[in-house]
């Protein structure tokens, strides 16, 4: 928790922050000359400061308007509304003024900001989509927690937006001209909050039939019993802040604090399947040390062995025996971050064929809107055959930079179409929404919401034999054939919050040490408290009624 008092309270300051104090009225001129010119949250000071008898004066009346607007508890929340209707604006953007830090509001226009993050003194600046930009002090929130943006009133006689009009489809081959300037890649740190929420339903008529088997506790009762234990769905919630360190093309992960809601059933199914079938495992292990036994498995004409090297690391966790934690492969987590930045939010993303793939899609010019200060193009597109994306573009009108994209699967279209030898797969549907913030050296992702729906099956016979090597013809010690009939829907739905990001040079990057595990603290639902003063996305209604299934 944060430490309290006056002392702490200055100590947080000068070790965190460099403060910019108004001397106008409280100093004469040449005192004047030594305040601190420059707020920069990510140095300390560079200099020390001369302090006389009436800069005393000023620092004392600044400690004291400090301590009396001081932020109330372990974190600011409020709701941002339109001042017109009244209704939630999801999705807007809130950071400190003269910071990186800031946040994104949830579906519903809630918003949380670690008291970590701000000071009573600081200002939050809150940006939507077609709406005038809002400042307010952080001390206002003591009286009110609703935020309420005007929309914008744009006369567009007054304003030139270009010397001619621009069709969609130039401004898109402006967007790709200019994406490498105004979207630049660096190496850097970048702290996190990730949400995934996944459900798998498994149907009542997925069946694993068992045609044959001689080896011991694997008979058809055995295996038909496992079937009957399995959950009717199967459902994964993960919330997590870490760091992401990237340099060039390597990167590493390393978690700060993780929560899960639910562990996707599989500690409860592991522990069924150890119960059951842990003297069938067992072996097959102990075979991957014994040059004469193997096991080999089989489906139609495709066969392979168990892997024969003890050595090589499987990525199969050891059991945890702490019953409030589960723990993750660190490269399972730093696999789906690299993933949702890759396919949702970069040029290289074949997600977003409606800029690298035109002749895919038409184009519509809708009206300039403001978004942040910035007047900007607002390009719709829908696909042609070919083209799979129906959504929005938000332009710059003056970079050609994309401040905000949002995109999905346009009525009718699906992808990833595959059938297979028994193995079925098909994307169902994408949904994306991407949020970019302006920096010193260009625009940066802010913010991912993606989901997706997709459909997984297998029908095929499986076969698994023990066998002993012999000179001429290996010898058939035992065999199980089984028939599996199964389908999945899989619903996923992620969000990627940038918290702060700073640059990262070589040597730092080296110094990085990404932990083989991620321990998530078990909880039981989206407790006030459960972040202990972090800023994080706050949980629509929907996740914040959610509790662990029993």
């Amino acid at each position: 928790m944060r430490s309290s008092g006056p002392t702490a309270f200055i100590a947080k300051i000068y070790q965190n922050r460099i403060i910019k104090v108004k001397y106008e009225a409280l100093c004469d001129d040449e005192e004047r000359k030594a305040y601190v010119s420059t707020r920069d949250r990510d140095h300390h000071l560079t200099r020390p400061l001369m302090f006389t008898t009436s800069m005393k004066r000023c620092c004392l009346s600044v400690l004291l308007c400090l301590l009396a607007a001081r932020v109330l508890g372990n974190s600011i929340s409020g709701q941002v509304l339109d001042a017109e209707t009244h209704l939630p604006l999801p999705f807007a953007s809130i950071s400190v003024m003269d910071s990186q830090l800031g946040t994104i509001s949830n579906s519903e226009g809630y918003f949380v900001l670690s008291s970590q993050s701000v000071l009573g003194i600081d200002t939050l600046l809150f940006s939507y989509m077609g709406y005038e930009t809002f400042k307010r002090a952080v001390q206002d929130f003591e009286r009110s927690p609703l935020v309420y943006l005007r929309p914008v009133e744009i006369n567009l006689d007054a304003v030139t937006v270009y010397s001619r009009q621009l069709t969609g489809r130039e401004i898109i081959g402006q967007v790709w001209e200019n994406y490498p300037k105004n979207h630049p890649e660096r190496s850097e740190m970048r702290r996190m909050f990730y949400h995934k929420f996944e459900r798998t339903p498994f149907p009542e008529d997925n069946q694993i039939h068992v045609k044959h088997s001689d080896f011991v506790g694997m008979d058809k009762a055995t295996i038909e019993g496992l079937l009957k234990m399995l959950p009717d769905e199967f459902t994964e919630y993960q919330d997590a802040v870490l760091s992401f360190y990237n340099y060039e093309d390597k990167h590493k992960l390393v978690p700060v604090e993780a929560i899960s809601l639910e562990e996707d059933a599989m500690q409860d199914l592991e522990a069924i399947l150890e119960k059951k079938l842990g003297a069938f495992f067992e072996d097959i292990e102990k075979s991957k040390g014994n040059q004469e036994i193997y096991y080999k498995f089989r489906t139609g004409v495709f066969a392979m062995k168990a892997d024969t090297n003890p050595d090589e690391d499987t990525g199969v966790l050891e059991p945890d025996a702490d019953s409030l934690h589960y723990r993750v492969p660190t490269t399972q987590l730093d696999g789906e971050v690299s993933f949702l930045l890759k396919d949702y939010g970069s040029l290289k993303s074949d997600n977003w064929e409606f800029i690298t793939k035109p002749n895919r899609y038409d184009y519509r010019m809708e009206e300039v809107t403001v978004f942040n200060g910035e007047l900007v193009y607002q390009v719709a597109f829908t696909p042609h055959e070919r083209g799979l994306f129906e959504g929005t573009l938000y332009v710059s009108t003056e970079s050609f930079a994309i401040l905000q994209l949002d995109f999905a699967y346009a009525p009718g279209k699906t992808s990833e179409n595959i059938y297979l030898l028994g193995f079925g797969h098909s994307m169902n549907s994408k949904q994306g929404r991407v949020i970019f913030e302006k920096g010193k050296e260009g625009y940066f992702v802010k913010y991912i919401h993606a989901k997706q729906h997709e459909t997984a099956s297998i029908a095929r016979d499986f076969t698994i034999m023990k066998k002993q090597k012999r000179f001429l013809i290996d010898k058939e010690l035992n065999e199980i054939k089984l028939e599996a009939s199964l389908t999945f829907e899989i619903h996923s739905d992620w969000e990627l919050l940038i918290l702060d990001r700073k640059p990262l040079e070589a040597n730092e990057f080296e110094t990085v040490k990404q932990p083989a595990v991620i321990r998530f603290r078990k909880e039981y639902s989206n407790a006030p408290d459960l972040w202990d003063n972090r800023t994080v996305i706050a949980p629509s209604a929907e996740l914040t009624k959610y509790t662990r299934k029993e």
